[in-house]
């Protein structure tokens, strides 16, 4: 990923892998002769986007399943689910006891899934304090729709940002993938992905933490806002969200290709 590509096999390389991967080259900002490793093509900035009202979609994606939880056991796709205490934790058997903000509210999962060509930075999808980041190394297996299965969601390598929004509890789930053992966090530098080793930085709780702008540090912890870039997959992989709402209409489905900044829900 990180080899470096001579300028002039540059665009004939990019271009090929554009053409198959539907790659959206009006949003990129440099010429595809700029990116001399395929990680930078891959990690590539964007020009602006406007960001609706509402909940927005934190990646260029499709949306795998939205589904409310109601028990341990949770919609990933057709006749496929994951379990949210072993996926959250990393500790295979353990069911969730989530400490909501109200009791009459609902709690939600919503899964994208980032493909090889998509925009490969994540973004927060509403106004947002990370309280606690937990990296849970695991494998890397490849997650597009025909490879998923029982226990891959809960085997593979990943970062679990905890913290709430207005309305309530929200993880924010980064999934590696096969070639995606790098994910970014990027306020968090101890963040050390693709080692397949538990290490002394796995967990760290954000409060106070000393962050540099656009990010807000505060006694809860980091503020993030709405639209602001999170981190990175150094490829593609997958993002959930796991939050409570009382209020949320959802106005996408499942199926439905997504972009960063586009609304996906009032509330």
């Amino acid at each position: 990923m990180n080899l470096y590509i001579p300028k002039i096999l540059r665009i004939p390389i990019y271009s090929i892998f554009s053409e198959i991967y539907k790659v959206r080259r009006q949003d990129m900002i440099h010429p595809l002769n700029y990116y001399d490793t395929f990680n930078k093509f891959f990690t590539r900035q964007i020009k602006p986007r406007k960001i609706e009202c509402g909940m927005i979609s934190p990646a260029d994606s499709k949306i795998l399943s939205i589904s409310k939880v109601t028990k341990n056991e949770c919609l990933l796709v057709k006749r496929v689910t994951y379990q949210i205490g072993q996926f959250l934790t990393g500790i295979k058997g353990y069911e969730m006891e989530f400490k909501k903000k109200y009791e009459y509210s609902n709690l939600w999962s919503c899964i994208f899934y980032l493909a090889p060509g998509d925009y490969h930075r994540y973004h927060c999808p509403v106004d947002f304090i990370a309280r606690s980041r937990l990296h849970i190394p695991g494998k890397l297996a490849p997650v597009k729709e025909s490879s998923l299965k029982q226990g891959l969601y809960e085997g593979n390598e990943r970062v679990v940002l905890e913290g709430e929004w207005e309305q309530g509890l929200m993880y924010i789930i980064f999934i590696g993938a096969t070639n995606v053992g790098s994910m970014k966090v990027n306020f968090d530098s101890d963040l050390i992905t693709n080692t397949n080793t538990y290490h002394k930085n796995g967990y760290r709780n954000y409060s106070n933490l000393s962050v540099n702008s656009p990010y807000q540090s505060c006694e809860k912890g980091v503020h993030i806002k709405k639209g602001q870039e999170i981190g990175k997959f150094e490829m593609g992989s997958t993002v959930v969200i796991i939050f409570e709402s009382t209020s949320i209409e959802w106005n996408v489905k499942a199926q439905q290709k997504v972009y960063f900044g586009q609304q996906v829900a009032t509330y």
